[in-house]
């Protein structure tokens, strides 16, 4: 069990919290949504599927006293208008926006804005592959909160990730100025940040993925958490093990995600949002033990929505 003599911040986000001591308020899951090749189409068939396990994962959220956001990922321009539509219909939680091209992250903001929405909205992420343009658009559409992401190429060590996020470890240039990622979330006013310490493959320090979530809470006060899921699928003896056992491979999935709250992290990307029968329990039950935990070595006080007093 573990606990911090930094202070630990703790933010609101759409009535959902984040961060804290270890113990004090319940891991807050996204699932993601779109991603790959989920939907082929975005037809009206493929939108009322969206629409239901958006709905189901929340309905499992509210079950087990476990925050569950959609992480909708976006791939491609001609799809951003009507997945961000879909799930403003859908839901009045919180959610990601979850793009990897840095030009479909800034239009995103600009429609986001557009439609009032951007109170509700944690962006994913700020990253090294940071442009000018993206900085500018952070500034003039600010989102409540943004995932930094703390994945450095040069340096897989948990240095190294903090390095990156430090003085952006000769990587990150804003303005051509280089700057760590931190300073540049405090430049554009985002005012909740969360740290993702950038799951990395098996030979790449893996291990550093889970190292680093004490570490940043020491270092920052900050809520941590990671994708930890992302070092399972690109691990290439489970993906021919998969092929052959392809029913097994969800109870691996939802297993690994279970190290992120037991080393103290606060928030989980756990994957296809279609495992949220399966990993919100498993979630819940991590929770209670830290908390319980928590509370008895060191006083911790928990938060009263959280599974350690509701699911008896």
């Amino acid at each position: 069990m573990f606990t911090f003599t930094r202070e630990q911040k703790v933010f609101e986000v759409g009535g959902v919290k984040f961060g804290g001591q270890p113990g004090q308020n319940p891991t807050v899951l996204f699932g993601t949504i779109f991603y790959g090749k989920q939907f082929k189409e975005l037809d009206s068939a493929a939108l009322s599927r969206a629409k239901d396990l958006i709905l189901a994962q929340e309905a499992v959220s509210k079950e087990t006293c476990v925050p569950g956001l959609a992480d909708v990922y976006v791939k491609t321009e001609d799809r951003l208008m009507k997945e961000l539509n879909l799930v403003l219909d859908s839901t009045d939680m919180p959610f990601s926006i979850d793009i990897s091209e840095s030009s479909l992250r800034v239009k995103a903001l600009e429609y986001l804005d557009k439609v009032g929405a951007l109170d509700r909205v944690v962006y994913n992420s700020i990253n090294l592959g940071l442009t000018d343009a993206e900085v500018s658009a952070l500034k003039k559409h600010t989102p409540a909160a943004a995932i930094v992401l703390a994945y450095n190429p040069k340096d897989m060590t948990v240095d190294g990730r903090l390095s990156i996020l430090k003085d952006g470890a000769h990587i990150v240039k804003v303005g051509g100025r280089e700057k760590g990622l931190l300073d540049v979330a405090k430049e554009v006013g985002v005012k909740n940040v969360l740290l993702d310490t950038g799951a990395t493959l098996f030979g790449h320090s893996a291990a550093e993925t889970l190292r680093a979530i004490p570490v940043m809470k020491s270092e920052y006060g900050l809520p941590v958490g990671c994708a930890i899921h992302n070092t399972l699928e690109s691990w290439l003896w489970m993906r021919d093990y998969r092929k052959k056992r392809p029913e097994d491979y969800e109870c691996f999935d939802v297993g690994v995600n279970t190290l992120v709250p037991a080393l103290c992290g606060d928030f989980v990307v756990y994957g296809p949002i279609e495992l949220a029968r399966k990993v919100f329990p498993a979630i819940a039950f991590t929770d209670k033990l830290v908390a319980e935990g928590a509370q008895e070595y060191f006083g911790t006080e928990i938060s009263d929505g959280h599974p350690y007093h509701k699911l008896e």
